[in-house]
């Protein structure tokens, strides 16, 4: 795609023409094509201080992924300061950085320079001066010094003057509203938002940045809709137990207001649900019955496409016709996890498992009698846990001392871990490998299991579980326990 030098937003998002438009709104933003590809980012530090061994900025997103993959293939080169990042999407995607985003179409070459120095004068002039019609132009200034953009869009600053109700952060605030029952606390939440939409409507801006502008202010809404809950834990301002549950109680996204938003109008309204790491716009919909509306069909085609995936990465079967029934992008990406995990390498070192037949609280014990006469080391553990990784490498180190002792290893993950790292740990990791549809985890009774990953379970030769750790505490750790087991 190429810059719109019209407006910075000219890759905003739009949902295919064929699907009518909610109430028949209408979007000033272009379309964007329905496909899976990879988008790249190509990233520079411009001022590189030979000292300074960053490697790229921090980021995340994507978190809707169906592959399971929240981020993206990584490379760096400090010495040159230079780093790419790959995001196989089938969706357009807010790729955050701290600080600053950059905004990603499938197929997309983006090309990033930073200034790190000139981005850190932006944030301290950012964060020390009111906004204003003064303040507001240098702030573009330092901003377009900080950062360039080639082949994609970005958010710019806009002269709005937030309240920012992020109750944790601010003890004068939550004193004067920790008393506010839920409907109080909405209106509160709602004058704000008015206010800055009146802000947002004095500000000259393309029909483009506007709409963008007023989906993220909306979602800002939802959000602090969503904090009501958490302003009465803080500050130790309400410790009666009692009293917190009667305030979880009144809470809802069920609103009055709901008309008035228009983020579920148009499927580029999912873009703005994405800005933030909860779902708060999806639970909007369907609290408020929109689900018949652009945004709510476009997730409810997600949520379908994420159903088959789970059930292909289990090892389910899938219907032909079922898959057909998809978008087609979502076929692209479920199609090839279906290739992937039908591949068998000769020299795969780990042997892929199907669950034991029988309800999940079964699956645990049918798999540890398979082990009888051995001692049995179960890892639970995802592709995203670092010290899940850690620890499936560091006891490599071990397993040929262990495998003269019988001791077996049995790996299970969830449908959350990324298709094609898993893959590569079944070859790389000799056992026994599971993987068990993510809402399935804790109905398996796991023994200890407190919703924490890295966990490991050792069981004895008469299959009895001896010891459950929790978190990767080292080779050392590991080997004493298995020592004490006969």
């Amino acid at each position: 795609m190429n810059m719109n030098k019209k407006t910075i937003f000219a890759f905003l998002f739009a949902y295919v023409a064929s699907i009518p438009m909610f109430s028949q709104s209408s979007s000033t933003l272009p379309t964007w094509e329905r496909k899976s590809a990879p988008a790249v980012i190509l990233g520079r530090y411009v001022d590189k201080d030979p000292n300074d061994n960053e490697k790229m900025p921090s980021f995340w997103g994507n978190g809707e992924s169906l592959k399971g993959s929240q981020f993206p293939e990584s490379t760096a080169d400090s010495v040159a300061g230079t780093f790419t990042l790959t995001w196989d999407i089938c969706y357009p995607l807010k790729h955050d950085f701290m600080g600053w985003s950059v905004m990603l179409f499938p197929g997309d070459t983006v090309r990033v320079d930073f200034n790190k120095k000139a981005f850190e004068t932006y944030q301290a002039y950012n964060k020390e001066t009111p906004r204003d019609s003064i303040t507001t132009p240098k702030l573009r200034e330092l901003w377009k010094k900080a950062i360039h953009i080639e082949g994609a869009s970005f958010e710019l600053p806009l002269p709005i003057q937030m309240k920012r109700i992020k109750l944790g952060y601010n003890r004068e605030y939550a004193t004067a509203h920790y008393h506010d029952t839920f409907d109080e606390w909405r209106e509160v939440c709602w004058n704000e938002f008015l206010d800055v939409v009146k802000q947002l409507d004095s500000i000259d801006l393309s029909p483009e940045e506007r709409e963008y502008q007023r989906m993220i202010i909306e979602q800002d809404y939802l959000h602090k809709l969503r904090d009501y809950r958490f302003t009465k834990k803080i500050w130790d301002l309400t410790k009666d137990p009692d009293s917190l549950a009667m305030f979880e109680k009144q809470f809802t996204f069920k609103d009055p207001h709901a008309a008035e938003l228009t983020y579920y109008r148009n499927t580029l309204g999912f873009f703005a649900c994405m800005n933030y790491l909860f779902d708060e716009g999806r639970l909007y919909i369907q609290a408020n019955g929109l689900e018949d509306s652009p945004l709510g069909r476009w997730f409810k085609e997600l949520d379908e496409a994420k159903a088959v995936m789970t059930r292909v990465k289990a090892n389910l079967p899938v219907a032909e016709s079922e898959l057909n029934a998809l978008s087609p992008e979502f076929q692209t990406q479920i199609r090839e996890v279906q290739t992937l995990m039908k591949k068998e390498a000769a020299d795969v070192k780990g042997t892929w498992r199907d669950l034991p037949e029988g309800e999940p609280q079964e699956w645990l014990p049918k798999i540890i009698t398979k082990h009888k006469g051995h001692i049995v080391f179960v890892d639970f553990w995802t592709t995203w846990c670092g010290p899940c990784c850690k620890g499936m490498k560091e006891m490599e180190t071990v397993k040929e001392e262990l495998k003269a002792r019988s001791v077996d290893f049995v790996y299970i993950t969830d449908t959350s871990s990324d298709s094609n790292e898993w893959v590569k740990y079944v070859a790389q990791h000799a056992g026994d490998h599971y993987i068990v549809p993510k809402d399935k985890i804790k109905e398996m009774l796991i023994p200890e299991y407190e919703d924490a990953i890295p966990h490991y379970l050792i069981y004895d030769r008469e299959g009895q579980l001896v010891k459950a750790i929790s978190g990767w505490s080292g080779v050392e750790k590991m080997m004493e326990e298995l020592a004490k087991v006969k």
